[in-house]
């Protein structure tokens, strides 16, 4: 293999890496108690944070219930408020035709009336 500059630097770095992991393996080995303890510790603190996130979600489920009963109630509201605003629409309108039905009536006599009074005026009786 030839060296060039470019190729150095990853060269030396992965002899470093090399050296520091046979350094390793004369280290003394990390004793089984000290382990099982951080495993311990680990464990704990998984499941506090595990309580705590599903105690967030627990109660973040509530409140979405208590959020879906309150729509939904108010949708069941907002429906019989149309249903009543409807039947009076509805009532309104029948009573207009009514009125308008009236008047019509009331201008048709009247004019049926003025012209008849006009009809025997113009005879001359």
């Amino acid at each position: 293999m030839q060296l060039e500059l470019s190729n150095f630097q990853p060269l030396a770095a992965n002899e470093a890496v090399e050296q520091e992991v046979q350094d390793l393996g004369g280290a003394e080995q990390v004793s089984a108690p000290i382990i099982e303890k951080s495993d311990q510790d680990l464990a704990s603190l998984i499941r506090s944070v595990g309580m705590t996130s599903i105690t967030d979600i627990d109660n973040l489920a509530s409140e979405l219930q208590e959020a879906r009963n309150y729509l939904h109630s108010e949708g069941e509201r907002i429906r019989a408020e149309i249903a009543r605003y409807t039947a009076l629409t509805e009532a309104a309108s029948a009573s207009v035709k009514i009125i308008f039905g009236a008047v019509r009536a009331w201008r048709k006599a009247d004019r049926s009336a003025h012209n008849q009074s006009h009809a025997s005026y113009g005879r001359g009786d």
